[in-house]
Protein backbone atom coordinates (compact mmCIF):
# COMPACT_ATOMS: atom_id res chain seq x y z
CA UNK A 1 0.00 0.00 0.00
CA UNK A 2 2.96 2.44 1.19
CA UNK A 3 4.68 1.24 -2.48
CA UNK A 4 1.43 2.74 -4.52
CA UNK A 5 0.68 5.94 -2.52
CA UNK A 6 4.07 7.12 -2.53
CA UNK A 7 4.40 7.33 -6.13
CA UNK A 8 1.11 9.38 -6.55
CA UNK A 9 2.32 11.73 -3.74
CA UNK A 10 5.76 12.08 -5.69
CA UNK A 11 3.91 12.64 -9.56
CA UNK A 12 1.10 15.20 -7.36
CA UNK A 13 4.03 17.39 -6.09
CA UNK A 14 5.90 17.49 -9.79
CA UNK A 15 2.71 18.27 -11.64
CA UNK A 16 2.14 21.31 -8.46
CA UNK A 17 5.66 22.59 -9.83
CA UNK A 18 4.91 22.46 -13.13
CA UNK A 19 1.83 24.17 -12.95
CA UNK A 20 2.77 27.09 -10.74
CA UNK A 21 5.49 27.46 -13.23
CA UNK A 22 3.53 27.67 -16.07
CA UNK A 23 1.27 30.57 -14.63
CA UNK A 24 4.18 32.48 -13.57
CA UNK A 25 5.32 32.15 -16.94
CA UNK A 26 2.28 33.56 -18.02
CA UNK A 27 1.85 36.15 -15.79
CA UNK A 28 5.43 37.14 -16.63
CA UNK A 29 4.40 36.94 -20.45
CA UNK A 30 3.24 40.60 -22.28
CA UNK A 31 0.27 38.43 -24.18
CA UNK A 32 -0.96 41.95 -25.15
CA UNK A 33 2.19 43.34 -26.94
CA UNK A 34 1.75 43.85 -30.27
CA UNK A 35 5.62 41.56 -30.84
CA UNK A 36 3.68 38.83 -28.94
CA UNK A 37 3.99 35.59 -31.15
CA UNK A 38 0.87 33.52 -30.94
CA UNK A 39 3.01 30.51 -32.60
CA UNK A 40 4.81 30.70 -28.72
CA UNK A 41 3.12 28.86 -26.46
CA UNK A 42 4.09 27.16 -22.92
CA UNK A 43 3.47 23.33 -22.99
CA UNK A 44 1.98 22.11 -19.50
CA UNK A 45 3.67 19.39 -19.60
CA UNK A 46 7.21 20.10 -20.59
CA UNK A 47 10.54 18.67 -18.94
CA UNK A 48 13.52 21.26 -18.15
CA UNK A 49 14.69 20.09 -21.44
CA UNK A 50 11.67 20.77 -23.32
CA UNK A 51 11.05 24.45 -21.91
CA UNK A 52 14.95 24.60 -24.37
CA UNK A 53 12.13 24.78 -27.03
CA UNK A 54 10.68 27.73 -26.10
CA UNK A 55 11.19 30.80 -28.45
CA UNK A 56 11.47 34.35 -26.67
CA UNK A 57 10.87 37.13 -28.27
CA UNK A 58 13.91 39.89 -28.08
CA UNK A 59 12.93 43.47 -27.11
CA UNK A 60 13.10 45.53 -30.79
CA UNK A 61 14.33 48.60 -28.24
CA UNK A 62 12.09 52.20 -28.62
CA UNK A 63 13.28 52.67 -31.66
CA UNK A 64 10.72 50.87 -33.28
CA UNK A 65 7.92 51.44 -31.23
CA UNK A 66 8.98 55.40 -31.49
CA UNK A 67 9.30 55.01 -35.43
CA UNK A 68 5.44 53.45 -35.42
CA UNK A 69 3.96 56.17 -33.14
CA UNK A 70 5.82 58.32 -34.91
CA UNK A 71 4.28 57.08 -38.90
CA UNK A 72 0.54 57.15 -37.28
CA UNK A 73 1.01 60.61 -35.55
CA UNK A 74 2.32 61.99 -38.70
CA UNK A 75 -0.55 60.25 -40.69
CA UNK A 76 -3.70 61.70 -38.25
CA UNK A 77 -1.88 65.04 -38.22
CA UNK A 78 -2.00 65.33 -42.01
CA UNK A 79 -5.93 63.53 -42.05
CA UNK A 80 -6.34 66.57 -39.71
CA UNK A 81 -5.29 68.91 -41.64
CA UNK A 82 -6.78 68.31 -44.82
CA UNK A 83 -10.03 68.52 -42.72
CA UNK A 84 -9.63 72.17 -41.35
CA UNK A 85 -8.45 73.39 -44.71
CA UNK A 86 -11.82 72.09 -46.23
CA UNK A 87 -13.92 73.61 -43.38
CA UNK A 88 -11.47 76.97 -43.62
CA UNK A 89 -12.22 77.28 -47.32
CA UNK A 90 -16.27 76.65 -46.83
CA UNK A 91 -17.58 80.29 -46.32
CA UNK A 92 -20.84 82.03 -47.19
CA UNK A 93 -21.14 85.02 -49.21
CA UNK A 94 -23.56 87.75 -49.94
CA UNK A 95 -24.56 89.52 -53.35
CA UNK A 96 -26.35 92.16 -54.68
CA UNK A 97 -27.45 92.40 -58.97
CA UNK A 98 -26.84 95.05 -61.08
CA UNK A 99 -29.41 94.36 -63.52
CA UNK A 100 -32.04 94.59 -60.87
CA UNK A 101 -31.01 97.12 -59.00
CA UNK A 102 -30.78 99.08 -62.50
CA UNK A 103 -34.52 98.02 -62.88
CA UNK A 104 -35.19 99.80 -59.66
CA UNK A 105 -35.50 96.55 -58.29
CA UNK A 106 -34.26 96.17 -55.06
CA UNK A 107 -32.29 92.41 -54.38
CA UNK A 108 -30.08 90.46 -52.18
CA UNK A 109 -29.07 86.78 -52.63
CA UNK A 110 -26.80 84.06 -50.22
CA UNK A 111 -24.61 81.43 -51.97
CA UNK A 112 -23.56 78.66 -49.49
CA UNK A 113 -21.05 75.95 -50.12
CA UNK A 114 -22.07 72.58 -49.56
CA UNK A 115 -18.91 70.24 -50.49
CA UNK A 116 -15.98 71.65 -52.44
CA UNK A 117 -17.52 71.35 -55.92
CA UNK A 118 -20.94 72.35 -55.04
CA UNK A 119 -23.07 74.81 -53.47
CA UNK A 120 -26.61 76.53 -53.66
CA UNK A 121 -27.81 80.08 -54.10
CA UNK A 122 -30.93 81.30 -52.68
CA UNK A 123 -32.17 85.26 -53.47
CA UNK A 124 -35.15 87.45 -53.80
CA UNK A 125 -36.36 91.06 -55.55
CA UNK A 126 -38.91 92.86 -53.93
CA UNK A 127 -40.49 96.46 -55.41
CA UNK A 128 -43.33 97.24 -53.51
CA UNK A 129 -44.13 101.22 -55.01
CA UNK A 130 -45.79 102.71 -58.04
CA UNK A 131 -44.09 105.01 -60.56
CA UNK A 132 -45.20 107.84 -62.12
CA UNK A 133 -47.89 108.22 -64.85
CA UNK A 134 -49.56 105.14 -62.91
CA UNK A 135 -46.77 102.97 -64.59
CA UNK A 136 -46.63 99.11 -62.48
CA UNK A 137 -43.27 97.68 -61.89
CA UNK A 138 -44.16 95.27 -58.48
CA UNK A 139 -42.47 92.17 -58.28
CA UNK A 140 -42.00 89.89 -55.78
CA UNK A 141 -39.43 87.05 -57.08
CA UNK A 142 -37.58 84.01 -55.08
CA UNK A 143 -35.14 81.89 -56.73
CA UNK A 144 -33.32 79.25 -55.29
CA UNK A 145 -30.70 77.55 -57.54
CA UNK A 146 -27.98 74.37 -56.84
CA UNK A 147 -24.39 75.36 -58.09
CA UNK A 148 -21.86 72.40 -59.54
CA UNK A 149 -18.09 74.55 -59.70
CA UNK A 150 -15.23 72.26 -61.72
CA UNK A 151 -12.68 73.73 -60.19
CA UNK A 152 -14.06 74.69 -56.79
CA UNK A 153 -16.31 76.31 -54.79
CA UNK A 154 -16.78 80.45 -55.76
CA UNK A 155 -14.01 79.98 -58.23
CA UNK A 156 -13.95 80.14 -61.98
CA UNK A 157 -16.95 78.82 -63.88
CA UNK A 158 -19.74 77.08 -62.80
CA UNK A 159 -23.33 75.22 -63.89
CA UNK A 160 -26.42 75.32 -62.31
CA UNK A 161 -30.34 74.67 -62.27
CA UNK A 162 -32.61 76.72 -60.65
CA UNK A 163 -36.28 77.17 -59.66
CA UNK A 164 -38.23 80.06 -59.35
CA UNK A 165 -41.26 82.03 -58.39
CA UNK A 166 -42.61 85.27 -58.98
CA UNK A 167 -45.57 87.49 -58.29
CA UNK A 168 -45.94 90.79 -60.47
CA UNK A 169 -47.95 93.25 -61.19
CA UNK A 170 -46.68 95.26 -64.23
CA UNK A 171 -48.44 97.79 -66.83
CA UNK A 172 -47.63 101.22 -68.75
CA UNK A 173 -43.93 100.06 -70.23
CA UNK A 174 -42.15 98.02 -73.18
CA UNK A 175 -41.83 94.03 -72.01
CA UNK A 176 -40.50 91.53 -73.82
CA UNK A 177 -42.90 88.72 -74.06
CA UNK A 178 -45.77 91.38 -72.99
CA UNK A 179 -45.52 93.17 -76.09
CA UNK A 180 -48.75 95.39 -75.19
CA UNK A 181 -47.66 96.11 -71.58
CA UNK A 182 -47.96 99.57 -72.56
CA UNK A 183 -51.52 99.73 -73.03
CA UNK A 184 -52.28 96.67 -70.64
CA UNK A 185 -51.67 96.30 -67.19
CA UNK A 186 -50.60 92.28 -65.71
CA UNK A 187 -51.27 90.94 -62.60
CA UNK A 188 -50.16 86.70 -61.72
CA UNK A 189 -47.80 84.69 -61.22
CA UNK A 190 -44.94 82.83 -62.68
CA UNK A 191 -43.08 79.75 -61.93
CA UNK A 192 -40.06 78.33 -64.33
CA UNK A 193 -37.57 75.91 -64.04
CA UNK A 194 -33.86 76.47 -65.82
CA UNK A 195 -30.17 75.93 -66.30
CA UNK A 196 -27.79 78.63 -66.09
CA UNK A 197 -24.35 79.17 -66.34
CA UNK A 198 -21.94 81.84 -64.77
CA UNK A 199 -18.02 82.43 -63.82
CA UNK A 200 -17.10 84.31 -61.02
CA UNK A 201 -13.82 86.43 -60.77
CA UNK A 202 -12.36 86.32 -57.70
CA UNK A 203 -10.88 90.38 -56.92
CA UNK A 204 -9.47 90.08 -53.77
CA UNK A 205 -9.99 87.42 -50.85
CA UNK A 206 -13.40 88.92 -49.74
CA UNK A 207 -14.55 90.36 -53.20
CA UNK A 208 -15.79 88.95 -56.55
CA UNK A 209 -17.40 89.33 -59.31
CA UNK A 210 -20.32 87.10 -60.54
CA UNK A 211 -21.47 86.85 -64.23
CA UNK A 212 -24.43 84.54 -64.94
CA UNK A 213 -27.12 83.83 -67.17
CA UNK A 214 -30.10 81.17 -67.28
CA UNK A 215 -32.72 80.09 -69.56
CA UNK A 216 -35.73 77.65 -69.05
CA UNK A 217 -39.64 77.17 -69.48
CA UNK A 218 -41.69 78.97 -67.79
CA UNK A 219 -45.29 78.67 -66.26
CA UNK A 220 -47.63 82.30 -66.09
CA UNK A 221 -51.04 82.77 -65.04
CA UNK A 222 -52.45 86.37 -65.12
CA UNK A 223 -55.26 88.86 -65.34
CA UNK A 224 -54.89 91.62 -68.12
CA UNK A 225 -56.73 94.94 -67.55
CA UNK A 226 -56.70 97.91 -69.42
CA UNK A 227 -53.89 100.33 -68.31
CA UNK A 228 -55.51 103.35 -67.43
CA UNK A 229 -56.17 103.82 -63.57
CA UNK A 230 -59.08 101.42 -62.29
CA UNK A 231 -58.99 100.31 -65.73
CA UNK A 232 -61.80 97.61 -67.41
CA UNK A 233 -60.88 93.89 -66.75
CA UNK A 234 -60.35 92.42 -70.02
CA UNK A 235 -59.84 88.77 -69.60
CA UNK A 236 -57.20 85.56 -67.68
CA UNK A 237 -54.48 83.86 -69.63
CA UNK A 238 -52.43 81.58 -69.03
CA UNK A 239 -49.33 80.62 -71.20
CA UNK A 240 -45.96 78.66 -71.37
CA UNK A 241 -42.95 80.05 -72.95
CA UNK A 242 -39.32 79.23 -72.78
CA UNK A 243 -37.55 82.47 -71.56
CA UNK A 244 -34.81 83.53 -70.00
CA UNK A 245 -34.95 82.47 -65.99
CA UNK A 246 -31.74 84.11 -64.22
CA UNK A 247 -29.57 86.95 -65.64
CA UNK A 248 -26.88 88.69 -63.39
CA UNK A 249 -23.72 90.79 -63.36
CA UNK A 250 -23.44 90.83 -59.37
CA UNK A 251 -20.67 92.19 -56.59
CA UNK A 252 -19.71 89.60 -54.50
CA UNK A 253 -18.84 89.98 -50.40
CA UNK A 254 -17.51 86.47 -48.95
CA UNK A 255 -17.37 85.99 -45.14
CA UNK A 256 -13.81 83.62 -44.79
Amino acid sequence: MILIFIPIVMNAKSNTYKVKEAVDYFHAYDYTSPYYNVEESYDMGAGPKDKKKIKKKKDVGNKTKDRRSSYFSKRYKTNRKRRSSNIDKKTFAIKTNLVYSAALTPNLAVEIPIKEHFSAEASTTYNAWDLEDNIKWKNLTLTAEFRYWPKKNMEGQFFGINANWAKYNIGGIKMPYFADAIYYRYDGWMSSVGLSYGYMFNLSRSWSFEANIGVGLSYTSYDKYLHPVCGAYWGSYKNILFMPTKIGLSFVYKFN
